[in-house]
């Protein structure tokens, strides 16, 4: 499975995934949004890709928003 990277930020108790990998940035591309989303996390891990953050952890959708 290929990892893509993603920068957590969090904000007024909210973390956010903003992409940083090219592969990150196209998926962000396709769901029309500038941040990963905890429902898109199912769908990018069926299609082979590995979403993680810039120290190798994997992002899980609960410790999105």
């Amino acid at each position: 499975m290929i990892t893509i990277t993603y920068k957590l930020e969090s904000a007024y108790g909210r973390t956010r995934a903003y992409p940083v990998s090219q592969e990150a940035i196209l998926l962000c591309q396709l769901t029309q949004s500038k941040t990963l989303l905890p429902g898109s996390i199912g769908t990018i891990k069926a299609l082979g890709y590995i979403p993680v953050d810039r120290d190798g952890f994997e992002i899980n959708p609960s410790e999105l928003y």
